[in-house]
């Protein structure tokens, strides 16, 4: 029988995607999440015989108990996602992102667990300019999701130096369609936008960011789960490609290629100054990894589920995990 896995998150819109390539591949799954969204992500599967599903807060010692007891591995996706929802819910932020991953990591060790993968960001990286930047360049964070992602790296590499297995994954600007659908990551939002106005607005335009499909996020974690130790122990791996990073103003054109009514306006004042140019050659020489998706698939995929009614009302709050940021 395959290894029992615990995903933390696994209703979110990572986590959702996960679940499903999980369970396809045999493995045993039981997600821990508050569903803070709502239990529809998982709905379809939520009685699939390898499927076990604890609503819970991370943030509670006994439901992180429930959550490890008899796993073989942890993935450890649930936070406060994104630098608008930690910012209006700072205290919140750092107890869910830090202090519980610590608590989590202490059990997992405690518990046996022979892998324990953490979900972090290329947001770690900050404000680097246009310079290639890889795992072992220095860290800028300049929001309070980044530095409570960095904060918990930090002390996961000094907990967990002997076992469980830690591996850190920093994942790139995340798109594409999930169950547990997101319209506040730029990629989405800017497709609704561009369908529903009829024009995008790109403020700045020259900052850098590596774009990755949801879909090859979770295929990046299956692999490092699957992984022989030697290869991803203790070790930070990049996740994304690094033909897929490009500045600003570049995804608006492309968006405008495939929406091809789009106006698309370069607003000089800058609301986001994170820019950050990416080396995803590390996982790619170490574990084989190559995207599959593109930035380009994901818009056309996104437009696709908008007019086909398949997502009916992407202005939704459930779509957004924070709204107006």
């Amino acid at each position: 029988m395959k290894e029992k896995i615990l995903v933390t998150g696994g209703g979110g819109y990572i986590g959702s995607v996960l679940i499903r390539m999980l369970l396809e591949n045999g493995y045993r799954v039981r997600v821990l999440d508050k569903f803070t969204f709502g239990i529809e992500p998982i709905a379809e599967i939520i009685n699939h015989p390898n499927m076990e599903v604890i609503i819970g807060d991370i943030r509670k010692m006994d439901d992180l108990k429930k959550g490890v007891k008899g796993v073989d591995y942890i993935v450890h996706l649930a936070a406060i996602v994104g630098d608008p929802a930690c910012s209006v819910q700072g205290d919140a932020a750092v107890e869910t992102n830090f202090l519980s991953t610590i608590r989590l990591a202490r059990l997992a060790r405690d518990n046996e667990i022979k892998k324990f993968i953490f979900a972090s960001t290329c947001s770690v990286y900050g404000a680097s300019g246009d310079k290639m930047i890889d795992e072992n360049s220095p860290t800028n964070p300049i929001s309070l999701y980044a530095e409570t992602k960095i904060d918990a790296e930090k002390e996961l590499l000094a907990l967990l130096d002997k076992k469980p297995s830690l591996t850190i994954l920093r994942f790139g600007t995340a798109y594409g369609l999930s169950p547990r659908m997101r319209f506040d990551l730029v990629i989405n939002y800017l497709t609704k936008k561009a369908l529903q106005d009829k024009e995008i607005k790109i403020f700045g335009g020259e900052q850098w960011r590596p774009f990755v499909h949801v879909y090859d996020i979770s295929r990046a974690i299956k692999m490092v789960l699957e992984a022989d130790d030697n290869m991803v122990k203790g070790e930070i791996f990049n996740v994304g490609a690094t033909k897929e990073n490009y500045r600003m103003k570049e995804i608006g054109n492309i968006i405008k290629e495939i929406i091809s009514d789009t106006n698309v306006e370069i607003v000089k004042q800058i609301k986001d100054k994170r820019s950050y140019h990416v080396s995803f050659k590390k996982i790619e020489d170490t574990l084989g990894f190559k995207n599959e998706k593109t930035v380009k698939d994901g818009v056309i995929e996104i437009k696709d589920a908008i007019e086909s009614g398949i997502i009916k009302d992407p202005n939704n709050d459930k779509y957004y995990n924070h709204k107006g940021g």
